[in-house]
């Protein structure tokens, strides 16, 4: 995790680019919150000839589709985000949708207070586009908000040897999330970081594929 002053600066190393890329590029779609898209400015888009080749040869698009969850709906179009050649979609409420009525800036609108958001109504709606696997890039609350329904199946870890001051955010706000058991299937070290993957389990088999 960066410091609240990091303003999103990446502190891993290009191996760890490199292996989330991999990632990315096997996922139908990605999910990261609107801080996350503000601070960064864009998506994750697939750079990796290679990978892009891979997907295509797979019968998938070059890109996976790039959804932003923001409740307000309120963001900026100057954003590279809303230039890139990538499919876009925005999870947002009544009042996000209406910030967007019109416009062709998202390839789907998806509102996920029904009346109060409801996470289980928008994956099946993400579902049904011919989303199967889903990739969560950040931040902290919007990954606590899908572990409160146990949508998390696995997860994947960097650490890097960086020490932080108080500023540092935590991992995530998990004070309401019941916590679920974390199953090690792999730590991998690369150079001085060491790369993690768990299976998340909570005691009964859910169905929805998502990882972060």
């Amino acid at each position: 995790m960066a410091s609240a002053s990091a303003q999103g600066d990446r502190i891993a190393s290009a191996y760890d680019f490199q292996h989330l890329e991999e990632h990315v590029a096997q996922a139908d779609a990605v999910l990261f919150g609107a801080t996350t898209l503000r601070l960064g400015g864009t998506a994750m888009r697939l750079q990796s000839p290679s990978l892009i080749q891979q997907r295509l040869r797979a019968g998938k698009p070059p890109q996976p589709l790039q959804i932003v969850c923001s409740a307000s709906g309120d963001l900026d179009l100057a954003l590279p985000f809303f230039q890139q050649p990538i499919p876009r979609a925005l999870v947002t409420t009544e009042t996000g949708q209406a910030r967007w009525q019109g416009s062709s800036a998202f390839d789907y609108c998806w509102c996920a207070d029904r009346p109060h958001w409801d996470w289980s109504w928008v994956l099946g709606q993400i579902a049904t586009v011919g989303i199967q696997r889903l990739a969560v890039l950040g931040g902290g609350h919007l990954f606590a908000s899908l572990l409160q329904v146990q949508a998390i199946d696995e997860l994947w870890l960097t650490v890097c040897p960086l020490m932080l001051g108080s500023s540092a955010p935590s991992l995530m706000p998990l004070k309401e999330c019941t916590s679920p058991t974390m199953t090690l299937v792999s730590a991998v070290p690369v150079g001085d970081e060491v790369y993690l993957h768990y299976r998340l389990g909570y005691g009964e088999d859910k169905g929805t594929m998502i990882e972060t």
